[in-house]
């Protein structure tokens, strides 16, 4: 059973666009597709169009997305939220939109969905990750939504009592999901943070933005390590590390987000690669006495 496993990214999505479709092309069709985040926004499309889902249409819906629409005000607005005790920076019915554009009409529910589809999302009333897609019923807006609202930047989605929001904070790459569901291949496509050295960051929505990639980055990586150490399962990790420093609130590269996501994915296709978790590609500062990385023991790789 092949299963495609979509990782959050916010506005770098369509860098996942082109690697579905060069995935697709060289006829590779999920059984099953997992989301987190912009993921969700991703395999929700994929599944409800089905394997033959025209992934030039999925590149135009994003491109039609505005930076006023999901981040709408400037400066002078998000202090005003941030005085009248507003939950998040900017409101969610954009992104609210946003979601709704990507479906088709009459497809609101996962049951409506041509291929099996699994949404994350976090409680932070109870601190757990939740999982939408084995009800058919369920709300297919409401779970991409929560999946998709980033702490303090959109609010939490209420949900029959819990305070929902993005999956990426506890499983940013749900592999693990995929060979609960059965998954004997998976196709994990990365477009979040995987261990590489990164430029410092100046601004305070930058800084904030970096702290959530730090919290959910050793979740990522636990849960590939967990799929390349099953016997069971054939892993392969499609890594796309372009526009890494793109300000979150950007989407005028799509086209060549696309274009990245498409190289990324026929480089990887043309030499597949076992996973191994990325080590960091820099030494250790030395001017920086009396600290140094600490690692536990499980991590720590074998003497001799």
């Amino acid at each position: 059973m092949i299963a495609f496993v979509l990782s959050g990214g916010g506005n770098r999505g369509p860098l996942q666009v082109g690697a579905l479709e060069v995935l697709l092309s060289r006829g590779i069709r999920p059984d099953l597709v997992v989301g987190t985040s912009a993921g969700a926004i991703n395999a929700a499309y994929l599944a409800a169009y089905g394997p033959d889902a025209d992934m030039r249409d999925l590149a135009a819906r994003w491109r039609g997305v505005r930076r006023d629409l999901v981040y709408p005000g400037n400066v002078f607005t998000m202090a005003l939220r941030v005085l009248m005790g507003a939950d998040s920076l900017f409101p969610n019915y954009g992104m609210r939109q946003l979601i709704e554009d990507h479906l088709p009409p009459g497809v609101r529910t996962f049951g409506d969905l041509q291929l099996a589809c699994y949404v994350t999302a976090v409680d932070l009333r109870t601190s757990r990750l939740y999982l939408f897609g084995e009800d058919p019923d369920a709300p297919l807006v409401e779970a991409i939504l929560a999946s998709a609202s980033v702490p303090g930047i959109h609010p939490p989605v209420p949900y029959h009592g819990m305070q929902l929001v993005d999956g990426g904070v506890v499983a940013a790459t749900p592999a693990g999901i995929a060979i609960d569901k059965g998954a004997t291949v998976i196709y994990a496509i990365n477009v979040g943070y995987g261990g590489e050295p990164r430029q410092p960051v100046r601004g305070l929505l930058a800084i904030l933005k970096r702290t959530l990639d730090t919290l959910i980055v050793q979740s990522l990586l636990d849960d590939l390590d967990r799929a390349a150490a099953d016997p069971a399962v054939e892993l392969h990790h499609i890594h796309i590390t372009a526009f890494q420093d793109i300000p979150f609130n950007d989407f005028s590269h799509v086209d060549a987000m696309v274009e990245a996501g498409r190289k990324a994915a026929e480089d990887y296709l043309a030499h597949p690669t076992p996973y191994t978790r990325p080590q960091p590609s820099h030494a250790p500062p030395t001017s920086a006495p009396g600290v140094r990385e600490y690692l536990p023991s499980w991590r720590r790789p074998p003497v001799g």
